[in-house]
């Protein structure tokens, strides 16, 4: 299976939605969407908060952008699957100077950046960069783990979280209690396309991340409404990726069709998707 197809199978996975479970915060219930700011064939804004906004696409489970806007300038956290002209649509809703980052270099994350003269990301992710961000002509940065970035009046900071993608990054505002996750936590369908462990470690460390600095929950990378990754899921994560690396749980075979993901469990209103010939470890 090449690379392209295998993502296009991993997207459509991804279309799949997992019922919200009862270890579930009461926030994890409300939409926390505003009103719509933006609309057009390829994208809907909405106020998050009155300096916050959230896109979301048609193409991929509503695939989830995010503006975060300091008093000098706004970080655009992820690109859609395909925006077009997406620079002019941030221009509509903010007039400060815009930073283009992302969260990994999947193809439902990426799809506006071309809009953008230079791009931040993990480096970890740079071997499917050229599978998915298709002649990009600005420049492309990296973002280094635990820097903050200060947006003027408003910092964020960027912690590493490989497993989703062996570059998948996090970025927090603890000032306002949350952040925004990518595709680490899965948005309750999680694809673990590295392996087990590195996951597991991964949920261990955010869990004591977001006990030590009071974050309440996390913005996904699919975010419908009622699918935050609170606390409780990043916890109950770490805890099933552990019994099936004991040998606590058995993962249950699926068809390997989709996306490369022959193993699963499905439990605690969350299904881990992971490879057998990747390895758990």
């Amino acid at each position: 299976m090449t690379y392209k197809n295998f993502f296009l199978a991993a997207m459509l996975l991804s279309l799949m939605p997992v019922a919200v479970g009862a270890q579930d915060t009461d926030i994890n219930r409300r939409d926390l969407r505003g009103k719509v700011v933006y609309q057009d064939d390829h994208v809907v804004f909405r106020q998050i908060d009155e300096h916050t906004w959230i896109g979301n696409g048609h193409l991929v489970y509503n695939e989830s952008l995010y503006l975060v806007e300091g008093n000098d300038r706004v970080l655009l956290i992820d690109a859609g699957t395909y925006i077009p002209d997406l620079d002019k649509i941030v221009a509509k809703i903010t007039s400060k100077p815009v930073t283009m980052m992302l969260t990994h270099a999947h193809g439902d994350h990426v799809g506006g950046v071309g809009a953008f003269p230079e791009v931040y990301l993990n480096a970890g992710d740079m071997t499917i960069v050229p599978n998915n961000i298709h002649n990009y002509q600005g420049q492309i940065k990296y973002l280094n783990d635990g820097e903050v970035i200060d947006l003027g009046g408003r910092e964020i900071e960027v912690i590493f979280t490989p497993g989703h993608t062996a570059g998948s990054a996090t970025f927090f505002d603890k000032a306002r209690h949350y952040g925004f996750s990518g595709d680490a936590f899965g948005s309750t369908n999680l694809l673990v396309f590295i392996n087990l462990s590195t996951e597991m470690y991964t949920a261990e460390r955010i869990e004591r991340y977001m006990k030590q600095n009071d974050i309440r929950f996390l913005f996904p990378g699919h975010y419908s409404g009622d699918n935050l990754e609170t606390l409780q899921r990043v916890t109950d994560i770490k805890n099933m990726c552990r019994e099936i690396l004991d040998g606590e749980r058995q993962p249950t075979v699926s068809n390997g069709n989709n996306g490369g993901m022959d193993m699963m469990v499905d439990d605690k209103g969350v299904r881990i998707n992971f490879s057998s010939r990747s390895g758990k470890k």
